[in-house]
Parts: C-alpha cells; sequence; structure tokens
C-alpha cells in the first residue's frame, strides 16, 4: 500500500507528462483564469526547472514533451502549438524554435521522434478518414517529410491519442485509430493503435485496441514496447505486435501509465468505481506492489523513470513514489 499522495503544486493542472529514462523530468500544464501556464519539474528534487511558459496550452492534445538528441545530448524538450505556429523549447539549454510554417498551423496531435539521428517534432493533422503526418527538426525547424495514414470516419468524441517514447523508440510512435472502414458499420470496437515510422513515412504495423485508446509506449528491455489494457488484464507488446508479458488485472483499468523503473517495467492503472484510486504492478509478478490514493478528481497521469507516480487534478499536482521493493 503506497497510500496518499503529496502535492508538488498548488492550483489546477489539466496535463501530465514525463521523460521515458535518464532525468526523470516531469512537464504539466496549469490552468487559471489569468492565465495558463506550462511548468517542468526536477523530480529528483522535487522543484521546478527554470521559468514556467506563459499561455501555455491546457489541452494535452496541443502539447507535448520528452527527451530529443541534439548538441548537448539528450535534453528534456517541450513542444507546444499557439496561434497556429509550433514552439519548441529546450529546457536546458534555453533555445526556443517557432515553426512558422502554414504546413503546421493548428495541430490535432503532437508527438516527439529520432528522424535518422536528428531530434523531431511530429504534427497530426485530422484530415477524417486519413490523419496527415508532419515531421520537422525540433532544433531547426527545417521540414523533413510528410505522409497520410488511415484515420477514421468517428467524428466529435472520439479521443485520439499519439503515444512515443524518444528517444528510445527511435522513429516508431503509436497513433489510435479507428477501424470502421465502412460507414455504418455497427462494431462496438472500431479502433486499433496503428504504429508508425516517421523515416519510412508510413504505418509499419496494426495493434489491436480494446476499446481503450491509450497504450503508453515506454522503454523496456532492448527497445520499445506498447503497454495496453485489455478486458482484466495488462498486455505489454513490441510494436510489431509480440506479447511479452500479460498480468490479471481483475478491476479492469482503462487509464493507464507506464514506465520502466530500475529494469522493471511498472504499470499504475485506474480503478473503475473509485475515483482518484490507482493500482500500481510490476508486469513480472502476478500481485499488485500497492495502491495510490489521489485526493481529487484525476484529470491526467504519468509515470517517471525514477518510479514517481503523478497526477494533475483541479487542486493541483499530486505525487507518489510507487517504485516499491
Amino acid at each position: 500500500m503506497f497510500g496518499r499522495t503529496e502535492r508538488l503544486a498548488g492550483g489546477a493542472f489539466e496535463s501530465v507528462r514525463t521523460t521515458v529514462q535518464g532525468a526523470a523530468t516531469a512537464f504539466a500544464s496549469r490552468v487559471a483564469d489569468g492565465g495558463n501556464a506550462g511548468i517542468a519539474w526536477d523530480l529528483a528534487r522535487r522543484a521546478p526547472l527554470g521559468a514556467p511558459i506563459p499561455a501555455f496550452p491546457g489541452d494535452r492534445d496541443e502539447w507535448t514533451f520528452g527527451a530529443l538528441p541534439g548538441p548537448r545530448g539528450e535534453t528534456p524538450v517541450v513542444a507546444w502549438a499557439c496561434r497556429g505556429r509550433l514552439h519548441v523549447h529546450d529546457l536546458l539549454g534555453g533555445d526556443e524554435v517557432v515553426i512558422d510554417d502554414a504546413d503546421a498551423s493548428f495541430p490535432d496531435l503532437l508527438g516527439l521522434a529520432v528522424h535518422e539521428g536528428r531530434g523531431a517534432v511530429v504534427a497530426v493533422f485530422d484530415r477524417r478518414p486519413e490523419a496527415e503526418i508532419a515531421v520537422w527538426d525540433a532544433r531547426t525547424g527545417e521540414r523533413l517529410g510528410a505522409f497520410e495514414v488511415w484515420f477514421g470516419f468517428r467524428g466529435a468524441g472520439f479521443d485520439r491519442f499519439l503515444q512515443h517514447a524518444a528517444p528510445a523508440a527511435g522513429p516508431l510512435m503509436a497513433l489510435t485509430c479507428d477501424t470502421e472502414r465502412l460507414r455504418g458499420e455497427k462494431s462496438a470496437d472500431r479502433h486499433f493503435v496503428g504504429v508508425l515510422d516517421v523515416e519510412r513515412g508510413r504505418q509499419v504495423a496494426e495493434l489491436p485496441s480494446w476499446g481503450r485508446r491509450r497504450s503508453p509506449m515506454v522503454p523496456w528491455r532492448d527497445g520499445a514496447v506498447l503497454v495496453q489494457p485489455e478486458p482484466k488484464r495488462i498486455v505489454v507488446r513490441r510494436p510489431d505486435g509480440e506479447e511479452l508479458a500479460v498480468v490479471d488485472a481483475p478491476e479492469g483499468p482503462e487509464e493507464l501509465a507506464a514506465a520502466q523503473v530500475d529494469g522493471r517495467l511498472l504499470v499504475a492503472g485506474n480503478v473503475p468505481g473509485e475515483p482518484g484510486a490507482f493500482t500500481v504492478r510490476d508486469v513480472a509478478r502476478s500481485e499488485p506492489l500497492g495502491r495510490v490514493e489521489v485526493p481529487a478528481p484525476v484529470h491526467d497521469v504519468a509515470l517517471a523513470p525514477d518510479g514517481t507516480f503523478l497526477a494533475a487534478t483541479d487542486d493541483g499536482l499530486f505525487a507518489a513514489c510507487v517504485s516499491g521493493p
């Protein structure tokens, strides 16, 4: 039992993300009537990293965060859309690139990847039933490529997610898509996870989805994996679909956060019907490691590579150590 969390910061937080390897760093969006802000956190010190970014979007679809290769090695980078432009900010170096490209205006989803050794920001544009994918160099703003993939016919109300594990996953990303290829089809499960290769400019694999659209992508073992919730279990798959681990989850989590912590793959899943409750598991063990209880309705969660669980709520940004024995 891990128990309750500690409040890292007060205020209303809408979304949160972390790096997937290396120094544990988090980034969260705080919303307020006086203006939104993006705030980075050094999780080892439990302290803010640098100055807040003003006028930062609250919606998690409008920003992304992770580590990318650059002239100073791998450094944490945040990218966001604002007023028809893409901004890419290096948290350690302080450099910021503004991509003022007509093709960069108002993306629907953002992510990070590595394109032929260069850190890249990736934007998804909803051109239903296709999605247009555009790729830029995150350090220079140079256009690196563009391609289209199937996105589906579903309209408003269907959540989309673009998952990345940069830099560990290299050029690979995961995009939730709609399998409805004919209008009027009656299937209840009309979505899948499409694995994208931004270097090759196409979808390279298709993984099943059981009605849960968010499948975290994290480094584990010798590459990146996707952690997928299925009815009463959690499945870990390589991007090619090979199953590496399956762990029972009888509570049936629908929202997951995952991270590789000291070589172990840890997964935190919500407990349906118990707001703020999350069960934490090591996928190599049959019994849960423990349970976290967040004292406020949760908008978003993340799990850092040092074992810090984070929750964005209207009452603050909360944290708990879940690495356990």
